[in-house]
């Protein structure tokens, strides 16, 4: 439970940004190349974070990883609350996302080691909804700041922080790892795990990051609605992410993760050619809600394709969230050259590609699967 909840606080922290910012950028003068920025370097510290947290993990334990990262996440969402300039609050967004990477590595060692080989699959499945839960808090306490002011939203996410850190410290943790002699394997850190978790990282630090702003912008939504909008996404993920889990369970990760890839190019294109609300938002809850899905799949293929070995888990991790980050810069870009929702409405279809996936494994034998 505690490394659930900690997981929860870190996606938190490293998702506060998406919801909150149209009311961020009013109120700093922040543009909107300047969100690009601050999203790629978001998800850039998220990726910088997770190599050092498989390192932390590897030689200190799961028990210091996780209290490491949730603790600089406490002090970055801190800063954020006190932050009076725009220097001030992206390096608050550094330090949160650096604690949400460094607990990663931590925090899904753990949760595997508890729940014992057998039951890896119903662990990363309960991992997963952990990750919906810190997603819909962060919604729900943008919401919060759209009405009482930002700070706010980040004040409740140190306390949410904080509070999970003394979890992790008080509760019985796994050991450190056996270590083993690893070897950086990018063929397989290339290959399937990273295609799915790649696109996953891109569509939810990328694309997702910016419907709030869409929404606000292209439909007239008010900054609290959107962020209402995206705390019923992220509620609606729970069931998806156990609707994935069980039909990895009956017909493979591979080809659940093609299946959701067509679902979310569908409704990415939904949402991003929708004239409104009336007809954008449906779709739009269906695409961010079916993104969280693809997280528990990812992990799992890391998790047999890495076993415990807490470096390659972070480089795994690292070169997901970097993928998110770059897809987040190129957004920025092109948005300001090109225009809101075009540039989103390519971007809401690449998903697509997963769908080779489900191809390939059709034409298999079906694939071994944890639980």
């Amino acid at each position: 439970m505690a490394v659930n909840v900690g997981y929860l606080a870190g996606t938190c922290a490293d998702s506060l940004l998406a919801p909150v910012f149209p009311v961020v950028a009013g109120d700093l003068g922040v543009g909107l190349g300047s969100a690009g920025f601050a999203f790629a370097l978001l998800a850039g510290a998220i990726a910088a974070g997770n190599v050092l947290g498989g390192f932390v993990l590897t030689h200190a334990g799961p028990r210091t990883g996780a209290a490491t990262g949730l603790l600089v996440a406490t002090g970055g969402a801190a800063l954020a609350a006190r932050s009076g300039s725009v220097g001030a609050f992206f390096a608050s967004q550094a330090l949160m996302g650096a604690g949400s990477g460094l607990y990663f590595a931590s925090g899904l060692s753990a949760a595997a080691s508890l729940a014992g080989e057998h039951r890896r699959g119903l662990a990363m499945g309960f991992f997963g909804i952990a990750f919906s839960g810190g997603l819909a808090a962060a919604a729900l306490l943008a919401a919060l700041g759209g009405v009482h002011g930002w700070r706010v939203a980040f004040a409740g996410s140190a306390g949410i922080s904080a509070a999970a850190t003394v979890g992790v410290l008080a509760v019985g943790m796994p050991p450190r790892p056996p270590r083993v002699r690893e070897k950086a394997d990018w063929h397989r850190a290339l290959g399937t795990p990273l295609a799915v978790g790649g696109t996953a990282a891109a569509s939810q630090y990328g694309t997702i990051s910016f419907l709030p702003t869409f929404a606000v912008a292209t439909w007239g939504m008010t900054p609290a609605a959107a962020a209402l909008m995206l705390a019923a996404a992220r509620i609606l993920s729970v069931p998806s992410k156990l609707l994935a889990g069980h039909r990895s369970d009956r017909v493979g990760a591979r080809v659940t993760a093609g299946d959701i890839g067509l679902v979310l190019a569908l409704a990415g294109a939904g949402w991003t050619l929708a004239p409104g609300v009336a007809l954008g938002v449906a779709p739009a809850v269906t695409f961010a809600a079916g993104v969280s899905a693809l997280g528990p799949v990812g992990n799992v293929l890391a998790l047999e394709a890495f076993g415990q070995r807490g470096t390659l888990l972070g480089l795994f991790r690292s070169m997901q969230i970097a993928l998110g980050a770059a897809m987040s810069a190129a957004i920025g870009v092109c948005a300001a050259r090109f225009g809101l929702r075009p540039t989103l409405a390519v971007a809401a279809v690449l998903p697509v590609g997963l769908a080779l996936l489900a191809r390939r494994a059709r034409r298999r034998r079906p694939e071994p699967v944890a639980g």
